[in-house]
């Protein structure tokens, strides 16, 4: 049973909230109704991501041998096409303030080899968040949950850089709190179930969305307009991966993608309630 915060006003109304992510679109699938509810309060929202997007834009494969073959160009190509998507997601929630919080450094290339940012140094990117933390001094800090939802490497790694990088904040200058982004293990249940009966037999996302069941998640009740945005922001990276039904998005041979299942479990939960685990204090 997920439990409330007791009063949600207090992380919009005259709070500050940043989102560090590993990657554009973990913003939305992870708490794209919080940060459109916090914007349209008023509240001072901004987003930060590790990297560009470069597969989301251009595919694993693409993006992965130009990485192996130095080949700027075609990087660089697939970063704008990664943060054009981005920026039109951001516009989406509301959010004005966004970016790359090192560009360039850390690419999104689909796995956990050489030049991604789950191979890059933890210390380094723990000092880049701690850098960014330093600088925008949020009230609340938002990223993913410990199992990075999908167990992407590159999620994980985020999480680890957060944590590490409010080790060296230290209790003075940690944000007031830290929430980590999750999907109930129910609800991916429930996602799955629904998605089979759409494709038979076919393979549904990666056996590393997997939800938590932990005592300690809470869920944030937004108003629907709130939904709405992070459906829309949803169809920034894909046509209609968040308002077309699921019966147009499932492809005609499996697998279904982690993006479908992602869908499938807002759809469950319902795209304006969206759970967190405390991370700090």
């Amino acid at each position: 049973m997920a439990g409330t915060f007791a009063d949600l006003g207090a992380l919009v109304t005259g709070r500050k909230v940043l989102g560090v992510f590993a990657h554009p679109d973990d913003e939305t699938f992870f708490g794209g109704a919080t940060f459109a509810a916090c914007a349209a309060a008023g509240g001072d929202v901004r987003l930060a991501t590790l990297t560009a997007g470069e597969a989301g834009a251009i595919g694993a494969g693409p993006a992965r041998s130009a990485l192996d073959r130095s080949d700027r160009d075609a990087l660089e190509a697939a970063a704008v096409a990664g943060l054009s998507r981005y920026a039109s997601a951001c516009g989406a929630l509301g959010v004005r303030r966004f970016g790359v919080v090192v560009p360039g450094r850390w690419r999104d290339v689909g796995d956990a080899g050489p030049g991604s940012l789950a191979a890059g140094d933890l210390a380094e990117i723990a000092d880049a968040v701690r850098r960014l933390v330093t600088d925008d001094r949020p009230d609340v800090l938002v990223t993913v949950d410990v199992d990075g939802v999908t167990g992407h490497p590159d999620h994980v790694r985020v999480h680890e850089a957060v944590q590490r990088a409010l080790d060296l904040l230290g209790r003075t200058d940690t944000p007031a709190l830290t929430l980590g982004g999750c999907v109930r293990s129910d609800d991916v249940a429930t996602a799955r179930e629904r998605l089979a009966g759409l494709v038979p037999g076919g393979e549904l996302g990666t056996t590393g969305i997997v939800g938590t069941s932990a005592d300690d998640v809470v869920a944030a009740g937004w108003p629907p307009e709130a939904g709405a945005a992070k459906l829309a922001a949803l169809d920034a990276y894909a046509p209609g991966l968040g308002t077309a039904p699921l019966t147009d998005l499932v492809p005609d041979r499996p697998p279904v993608g982690d993006g479908i299942l992602l869908r499938a479990i807002a759809e469950v939960a319902g795209p304006p309630c969206e759970y967190f685990r405390p991370l700090r204090p």
